[in-house]
């Protein structure tokens, strides 16, 4: 069995660096607005695969309002022109990342995403896995978390031989069905819902 240890949150929505620890069985509780469903979407994105947004919010309501944008930038509200607030703007990096274990081969591995954000307002993102627990450093150097550049040369590095880069979100997909025993492809309409 595989099971998730660690959820890393890095520039995503209202958190600028959380890591929340898994046991056998847990619950998610809080106040509204308090960041549930921001945890939901973010463990979501690593376990579709899918980074158009479609899903975000849906524990909360029926219709989404979520954005990657809005995640990504730290969406506050409205502002008078018609645009919106955000907490972070120019240029950053993002990340989501699940350490699990598994009791099989009794070995962690990290499944995550890493998102570069430029001034205007575009997006790369790549995602990732490391056949080892989430890194000492957390993906970030100096109080800033990595750039994917800095991320690759970081793990060339420190993981020669133990991570893989993904060129798309499709082959990201086949991986997480391998790596989750062969799931067919209804596991994402399934989870999506």
């Amino acid at each position: 069995m595989k099971t998730l240890k660690k959820l890393k949150i890095i520039n995503w929505h209202y958190f600028w660096n959380e890591t929340i620890d898994f046991g056998g069985i847990n619950f998610l509780t809080g106040l509204n607005a308090s960041g549930k469903s921001t945890l939901i979407d973010a463990i979501q994105v690593l376990l579709l695969g899918d980074t158009s947004g479609r899903f975000f919010n849906k524990a909360a309501m029926d219709k989404s309002n979520g954005t990657l944008k809005g995640y990504l930038r730290g969406e506050l509200g409205d502002n008078l022109d018609g645009g919106f607030h955000y907490l972070r703007n120019g240029r950053f990096s993002s990340y989501i990342a699940m350490e699990f274990f598994d009791d099989k081969n009794a070995t962690s591995f990290t499944m995550g995403i890493v998102f570069d954000i430029y001034d205007d307002g575009e997006e790369e993102h790549r995602f990732f896995e490391i056949d080892a627990p989430i890194p000492e450093n957390q993906f970030i150097i100096n109080r800033v978390p990595m750039d994917y550049k800095q991320l690759n040369s970081f793990l060339s590095s420190n993981y020669a031989g133990k991570f893989t880069f993904f060129d798309s979100n499709r082959q990201y997909q086949e991986y997480l069905k391998r790596s989750f025993g062969g799931l067919k492809d209804k596991y994402f309409s399934l989870l999506k819902k």
